[in-house]
């Protein structure tokens, strides 16, 4: 993939995010779209941030897929944010506090 095609978004999803498998299954579906970066909880209970980078259109699906989440979840928003960033990630991870 061409670098100039790449996009970097940080998400915040908003709700009873935490201790349902949130992040987890956001790294699982993030791999299988071919996103690179990271997800953790955030020190409010009730959100979880993603840092996301890859094509656009990938970003697009995992934030719409974001606003359902896992069956466990109940997602109360999700905000995407364009960020400019000099990381290259590679890979995607699920941070631990």
């Amino acid at each position: 993939m061409n670098t100039a095609e790449q996009k970097t978004f940080r998400l915040i999803i908003k709700g009873k995010v935490q201790n349902v498998g949130f992040r987890h299954w956001f790294s699982d579906m993030a791999i299988s779209l071919g996103l690179n970066g990271y997800v953790q909880n955030k020190e409010s209970k009730d959100e979880v941030e993603a840092i996301v980078q890859g094509d656009m259109q990938s970003i697009l699906s995992i934030t719409e897929k974001s606003k359902v989440g896992p069956e466990l979840a109940l997602v109360e928003g999700v905000i995407p944010n364009s960020i400019i960033s000099n990381v290259k990630y590679t890979g995607f991870i699920v941070k631990y506090d």
